[in-house]
């Protein structure tokens, strides 16, 4: 299918700018974000809305502050936040202190506070960061996500950790208060056969709260029993202890110091497929929604997350899970006036005139498939915008740069443990392992064996702590392992090449087991190829790596009878499966040639 034919499938009226530099803060600053509450209800609060509400609670607390009398100690700019008392800081924000508690200087915050927790502030749509593993730009929300672990001053930035990314930000940004047992700070808990995650938001100190997986996926932890982390993957049971390990980089005093645990679907790549169909789609949103459903714009789309799925290659449920969060079950303003359900554009400071009009949801279902996922934020090749081609968090995935808030990722694939009190049969199906540390112009190889032919990906921004899908495990001949696993972008004819509809089992790299940890090893895999021992490429008839001329003639000539094929040389000219060699194969292999 051409480009031509693609773009023609996916009709915009108007089409959001989608491409993005590597050094820039990215393009989907939203100014809105969702919540959900414990029924699996959503909402979508404006932050417009939601400042106003601040300033009522201000104007409020300014006239209770009002009614102090004058035997209150006077607070100086030198002693305000180490006079932060458990009793003053309950629930109190960068707001409700005065604006010299803000960190001013790097003597006052590193004496001052040992043990503390940074409070973003609110005042803006979203402060900027660097990381300090990759150096990368991001950026979030205090709106969205207010608290983060302080872990001190640096070259005078302050140094924070929230949504698993560790950041320098400017120290106007934070009001860094020293911990106390019973402050605002966001948690875990387990409850009700599932691992909740209770994160505050806003000035007021909001409370949300999100299914992060069951309570079988974190056997070591206890029930109705608080526990810290600001990644989600290693937990404490006491805040200061996780501060000193975030500090020293460890995780050594976690309770599950060697099982770290990810959230499945929140880390599992859209190159995968769901085991449910478009009906069992329609049928979620319709017992959601009630006698409401046939005005959703969600309406019997089904098929087309399905189908866009099989063509696009990105999973309809994490897909679904989007669409169903930024429309509010396909409800919202913006998708009932503009078919947008995946707020496409909706960014600054009016997100409903910006965002992007559709002719119909399908086309925005089709659209977020092919040009925001599959040749955009899982484009591993050329787009500035790839951290990983899973929903993530602020450290790695299209949470990245995808919205400003830190949690979206987490919220989307919430909606899945919303489906069932008990586990899907797909959950934890694939195996999941983790490129652990910064990685840069990784190489995927055609085959299991360094001299092979490779594609190098990632090369517009370095990724930290990538996750594969893991299909196989190989070894060659000098006894190496390796992992077959599933690529982000499309490889055609030994290129990556975005544009490229994707194609489950031609799709797929090599890569040394010895730079991975598997963190999930799964109980089957709805996406591995027929053949998942086969150690030859489709096509590659040579077995050189590569799809090229030299593969067309040998195939040409076994059907001229000139010459014959035997054993894997065999099985990759059996391009459509049928278990012959025919003129079928051969014009597949001659199209790949032809791209």
């Amino acid at each position: 299918m051409s480009i031509l034919t693609l773009c023609l499938l996916i009709p915009l009226i108007y089409s959001p700018r989608i491409e993005a530099t590597d050094d820039g803060i990215g393009d989907m600053i939203t100014d809105y974000f969702t919540v959900i509450d414990d029924e699996g209800n959503t909402e979508i609060i404006y932050l417009n809305e939601l400042q106003g509400e601040q300033e009522i609670e201000k104007e409020v607390r300014a006239l209770e502050e009002a009614t102090v009398t004058d035997s209150e100690p006077e607070t100086t700019e030198e002693n305000t936040v180490m006079m932060v008392s458990n009793e003053q800081n309950r629930g109190l924000t960068s707001y409700s202190l005065a604006s010299s508690a803000h960190i001013q200087a790097e003597p006052v915050t590193t004496r001052a506070v040992t043990m503390g927790i940074a409070y973003i502030t609110t005042s803006r749509s979203y402060i900027e960061y660097k990381e300090v593993e990759t150096g990368n730009k991001g950026y979030t929300a205090g709106s969205y996500g207010v608290d983060a672990a302080y872990l001190g001053s640096y070259n005078g930035k302050a140094r924070i950790k929230i949504s698993g990314v560790v950041a320098d930000v400017d120290p106007d940004d934070v009001t860094v208060v020293s911990y106390a047992s019973d402050m605002d700070v966001s948690y875990y808990i387990v409850s009700d056969g599932y691992l909740l995650h209770r994160y505050y938001y806003g000035s007021t100190h909001a409370l949300g709260s999100t299914r992060v997986g069951f309570a079988s996926d974190v056997p070591y932890l206890s029930a109705e029993t608080k526990y810290y982390s600001y990644d989600g993957h290693y937990f404490y049971t006491n805040y200061e202890t996780m501060l000193n390990d975030y500090r020293n980089d460890t995780y050594s005093h976690a309770v599950n110091a060697s099982s770290p645990h990810y959230n499945y679907y929140q880390y599992l790549s859209h190159r995968s497929k769901t085991q449910l169909t478009g009906s069992d789609l329609n049928q979620i949103v319709s017992n959601q929604l009630g006698s409401g459903y046939s005005s959703s714009k969600l309406y019997n789309l089904g098929d087309v997350f399905i189908s866009s799925q099989n063509q696009f290659g990105v999973n309809a449920l994490l897909a679904f899970g989007v669409a169903v969060n930024e429309s509010n079950w396909g409800r919202s303003a913006i998708a009932q006036n503009k078919n947008n359900l995946f707020g496409h554009g909706a960014v600054d400071e009016d997100p409903y005139a910006q965002a992007g009009v559709y002719r119909s949801p399908e086309d925005s279902v089709k659209s977020h498939a092919y040009s925001f996922v599959s040749k955009g934020y899982l484009d591993s090749a050329t787009d500035g915008r790839y951290r990983g081609g899973h929903l993530g968090d602020k450290q790695g995935g299209m949470n990245v740069k995808y919205a400003s808030d830190p949690y979206w990722g987490e919220k989307a694939a919430a909606r899945i443990y919303y489906l069932s009190s008990e586990p899907l049969a797909e959950h934890r199906a694939m195996t999941i392992g983790i490129l652990g540390g910064s990685h840069q112009n990784v190489k995927y190889y055609a085959s299991a064996s360094y001299s092979a032919s490779y594609v190098t990906v990632v090369r517009r921004a370095a990724v930290e702590d990538l996750p594969v899908i893991i299909l196989d495990t190989v070894q060659d001949s000098s006894g190496n392992t390796w992992y077959k696993v599933q690529s982000d972008v499309p490889i055609i004819n030994g290129a990556a090449d975005c544009y490229a509809e994707y194609d489950y089992d031609r799709d797929v790299a090599y890569i040394p087991a010895s730079l991975v940890t598997t963190v999930i090893n799964g109980t089957g895999n709805s996406t591995t190829p027929s053949d998942p021992t086969q150690s030859y490429t489709k096509g590659d008839v040579n077995g050189d790596g590569r799809i090229t001329p030299a593969d067309y003639v040998k195939v040409k000539n076994y059907i001229m009878e000139t010459s014959a094929l035997t054993g894997e040389a065999l099985e990759a000219a059996d391009m459509n499966g049928d278990g012959q060699v025919t003129a079928a194969d051969y014009v597949r292999i001659k199209n790949i040639i032809m791209s």
